[in-house]
């Protein structure tokens, strides 16, 4: 446990952590130590914490603090994309890694409130892969899209330029013609910066995910 939250929160090479004076460990049972503690807050933790709000006492929790703090409504969430730099893979696979600015990475949705709790998350798809399309095969938008078509709930999330504008996923005016637009835009900015602060928030608190090292661990 402990090598493995050291790996987690410095970055550090596996033989730098397997070297601590706190836990010297091999270079392979570090990994093997990582892997395993990765597994248990994947299959036996996160669900107690990562939860998308399905009922509408949750949901109305969210929408009130979005609205107090942004004076966006409806909003239940914010989403975006951020690359995990990886390390190369296969060479029959690597193509779906690669991503626009020449390295390998992952392209991980993530959904939070606004207060950074984050609600889902999505790592499935290589680098390559573009944002709207990892939301096109989204659980999240698969819940959202049904819970429309039952009641037309006025529930949304919020995204960026890059994602479709749909009943359940509120996008910003690309060009602004109104003063009405340009206003709306303000509090879409205002209240989606919510996910780009929790990107930049597990980026410095978990140091594994910086580009400068990326994730040095296989799956």
């Amino acid at each position: 446990m402990t090598a493995a939250l050291h790996y987690f929160a410095t970055g550090s090479f596996l033989r730098d952590v397997g070297q601590d004076f706190v836990c010297s460990l091999s270079k392979t049972m570090v990994c093997r130590s990582i892997k395993e503690v990765t597994y248990i807050i994947e299959e036996k933790l996160m669900c107690n914490y990562i939860k998308f709000p399905t009922t509408l006492e949750d949901q109305n929790r969210i929408r009130r603090s979005f609205f107090s703090a942004t004076g966006f409504p409806g909003c239940i969430g914010a989403i975006d994309c951020t690359h995990i730099k990886i390390k190369k893979p296969r060479a029959d696979v690597e193509s779906c890694y690669i991503n626009r600015k020449g390295y390998f990475s992952k392209n991980v949705e993530l959904l939070c409130d606004y207060n950074l709790n984050i609600l889902a998350g999505n790592a499935r798809f290589g680098g390559s892969t573009h944002d709207a399309f990892i939301w096109e095969n989204s659980k999240c938008k698969e819940f959202l899209e049904r819970q429309y078509s039952r009641d037309a709930n006025t529930s949304w999330l919020i995204g960026g330029s890059g994602y479709p504008l749909q009943p359940w996923l509120m996008t910003p005016f690309r060009n602004p013609e109104t003063t009405g637009q340009t206003n709306l835009n303000f509090c879409h900015i205002r209240a989606r910066n919510c996910v780009e602060r929790l990107n930049g928030v597990l980026n410095k608190g978990f140091a594994c995910l910086s580009h400068e090292r990326g994730v040095l661990i296989e799956a």
